[in-house]
């Protein structure tokens, strides 16, 4: 099993993204989130001599939406956004390092934990937010998890979806449970791939990984060629080793975080009931909720159980 394991830099980042290195950008053809992105009214932020842009929609109670990756474009992210927008106000946040959210430069100065975090305060500030509801999916939920330790009292409530884990111990399954999924002429092909690390090889191994990623096969295949966002992966791998750094645990930091929590997970994610179990506990005020016959991303294949649970949960006093 071990000569199948790809490098980590894949561990988190949108398998159904075209791959590309450094900042990768969405291909001229019209986005399959167009639709969704015309609804939102873009707006920026200036930060540290570029632009920090964000999308937002609705009125109401504020909520902050943070893509995953680390280093995904946040358009995946829009029909979460869109929903969210019907009885609050969503606030879609273009990451520093991706979609126009780019520095002049990408380095360990300009991409890190700290800028992010800052980032999100600046924009909350920006907004005149006390308070909003953090929402993060896969490497956004650790993101607002760190956020929730730094700043628990700028938070509302917490949404954890399909989550990286609160502590690295619970990690280790991720990439065999997507092996696990994968056939044997699927998992013959990967070690293939890993004898080069070409852009095409890349977006090969993207695909490959995008069916392990989802229950329903068919739905990842057609998300793998479709999506046309995608991972930067110079700032994956940079904020990736360092939210992700060997023996990271924020369960001591989250301890006394007394604000509700959801965390929300596809069943057959290979992110998997453990993993959310155990981010579950981290806190004394959680709710853990599964999307039956749903992987990481199951806004896309159980929408209605999705959406319900969700605005059950943001609507509650």
């Amino acid at each position: 099993m071990r000569k199948y394991l790809l490098p980590w830099k894949f561990s988190f980042f949108l398998a159904v993204c075209a791959v590309l290195p450094g900042n990768a950008h969405a291909q001229n053809a019209r986005s399959p989130w167009a639709n969704y992105e015309d609804q939102f009214q873009t707006e920026k932020i200036s930060r540290n001599g570029f632009d920090l842009y964000y999308r937002s929609l609705g009125k109401g109670e504020p909520v902050l939406i943070l893509g995953g990756g680390p280093g995904d474009d946040c358009d995946y992210l829009l029909p979460v956004a869109s929903e969210i927008a019907k009885y609050a106000h969503a606030i879609l946040l273009e990451q520093r390092g991706t979609g126009r959210s780019l520095p002049s430069h990408v380095d360990k100065n300009t991409v890190n934990l700290a800028l992010y975090l800052e980032d999100s305060e600046v924009l909350r500030t920006h907004l005149k937010v006390k308070r909003w509801t953090v929402v993060g999916h896969s490497a956004g939920g650790l993101l607002a998890m760190y956020y929730a330790a730094a700043y628990p009292e700028r938070i509302h409530k917490l949404v954890l979806l399909d989550s990286v884990p609160v502590a690295s111990q619970f990690l280790g399954a991720f990439q065999d449970n997507i092996l696990d999924r994968l056939s044997t002429e699927d998992r013959e092909q990967l070690a293939s791939l890993e004898t080069s690390n070409s852009p095409e090889n890349q977006m090969a191994v993207a695909q490959l990984q995008a069916k392990g990623l989802f229950f329903n096969r068919k739905i990842g295949e057609q998300l793998a060629g479709e999506l046309s966002s995608a991972w930067h992966a110079d700032v994956g791998r940079l904020l990736g080793a360092e939210i992700t750094a060997p023996g990271y645990d924020l369960r001591p930091r989250l301890r006394n975080f007394h604000h509700p929590v959801l965390v929300l997970n596809g069943r057959q994610d290979p992110m998997d009931p453990w993993m959310a179990y155990e981010t579950s506990t981290a806190f004394r005020h959680s709710t853990l909720k599964f999307t039956n016959r749903a992987g990481h991303f199951p806004w896309f294949e159980q929408p209605n159980d999705f959406h319900e649970t969700l605005r059950f949960f943001l609507e509650s006093k």
